[in-house]
């Protein structure tokens, strides 16, 4: 199986964490990396895109988002748990705070489970559509955690020898959790 982990910039937030002129957290600091077409990303077409792009060459895939992203995914989107896709929640307890009053202490996840790993089979674990999982203190702004991209397989239903590509590979955190034992 050929499957991908999408964590692309977030809508609205693309120019500010990646762009020339980007503000990161306050005038330049903390911009995760500096990409000159990063504007494309605070774009909804461009996010539409993707999922036509994720559909023709990946038998599963998961896309990370932001809560305000959500509808524009969903707009192209039919959630069934007959064709395979479906919002799971990650639940971050420490969240980064903001300007808002209401602060954010979660994100969706979009999955497409393949279609021959949608069943339960007798002596498979059973996986949660949320998890609870701090961000990393330190690297890469927008990283996930090792026991992210562990529950994001666990989601796709990842075998030995499937075939696993991170399409955004900018922190490498996804290359490194498929290298460190799981730990749950």
């Amino acid at each position: 199986m050929k499957l991908c982990i999408a964590d692309p910039p977030y809508l609205g937030r693309a120019v500010r964490w990646y762009g020339e002129g980007g503000c990161g957290i306050g005038n330049g600091d903390g911009q995760a990396d500096n990409h000159p077409n990063a504007y494309l990303w605070d774009k909804p077409e461009t996010h539409q895109n993707l999922v036509k792009e994720l559909e023709n060459n990946y038998d599963g895939w998961a896309i990370a988002m932001s809560v305000h992203s959500l509808s524009t995914y969903l707009s192209i989107i039919e959630t069934d748990s007959r064709n395979g896709i479906r919002v799971c929640v990650w639940h971050k307890p420490s969240a980064v705070t903001s300007g808002n009053r209401i602060t954010n202490h979660w994100e969706p996840v979009l999955i497409r489970v393949p279609e021959t790993r949608k069943g339960w089979k007798s002596g498979a674990a059973r996986v949660k559509d949320i998890a609870t999982f701090n961000p990393p203190k330190v690297g890469f702004m927008g990283a996930k955690p090792v026991e992210w991209t562990h529950w994001i397989l666990d989601l796709l239903g990842y075998e030995d020898g499937d075939e696993i590509v991170d399409l955004f590979h900018g922190s490498g955190a996804v290359t490194h959790a498929l290298s460190v034992q799981r730990l749950f």
